[in-house]
């Protein structure tokens, strides 16, 4: 993967952001598939999660089951994560709303690079500051019926398309130094 003379591999220990905002703000591209056959998509998602899970480092994230990339990423074992400086807003605003079903070159009309990602098949972006590969653990489709707060249901599902979860393991963090911890980063810079 073509990666920035100031990328850093990084410890999931060592991984630093603002979920709140990298996820309700900025989005993140999840990509699915298999880059070296070329059967693969992405889409931008903004509801997830960065944490622990069955002791490992996990993603959780949201698709809903009309989504292409959910059929896609259903057969296959892994998916990345990348987040983009505020430049590229635009392009993940369009592939958010463009269907890869209908428009399969979505993302090099976007201005997005699919590139190969070191750990998974799943295509990372040569544009990206961000890149989280994952391996799937887990997906669960949720239910109306286990909602505790049904307001939720009319807000955010009134054809009743409840989102379909998927956990990930971590198996790899890449990106901008900026993305490490304070202490992590003075470590490799030899501070104290």
């Amino acid at each position: 993967m073509p990666e920035s003379e100031n990328w850093k591999e990084i410890d999931p220990a060592e991984f630093a952001c603002s979920s709140f905002r990298i996820w309700k703000d900025d989005w993140l591209v999840l990509a699915a598939g298999e880059f070296p056959n070329g059967k693969y998509n992405a889409m931008t998602v903004g509801w997830g999660f960065f944490g622990c899970m069955w002791a490992e480092p996990a993603v959780t994230v949201f698709l809903r089951p009309q989504r292409y990339t959910l059929e896609i990423l259903d057969h296959c074992d892994t998916f990345t994560l990348s987040a983009f400086a505020p430049e590229y807003r635009r392009a993940l605003t369009a592939i958010g709303r463009v269907s890869g079903r209908e428009e399969p070159g979505k993302l090099a009309k976007a201005g997005l690079t699919a590139v190969r990602s070191a750990r998974v098949e799943a295509p990372s972006f040569a544009e990206a500051e961000l890149v989280l590969e994952c391996r799937k653990l887990y997906r669960a489709e949720m239910s109306g019926r286990h909602f505790l707060d049904k307001s939720l249901i009319g807000r955010h599902y009134p054809e009743r398309d409840y989102h379909v979860c998927v956990i990930g393991k971590v198996v790899r963090i890449a990106g901008d130094e900026k993305y490490l911890n304070p202490e992590a980063l003075m470590k490799q810079y030899g501070g104290h």
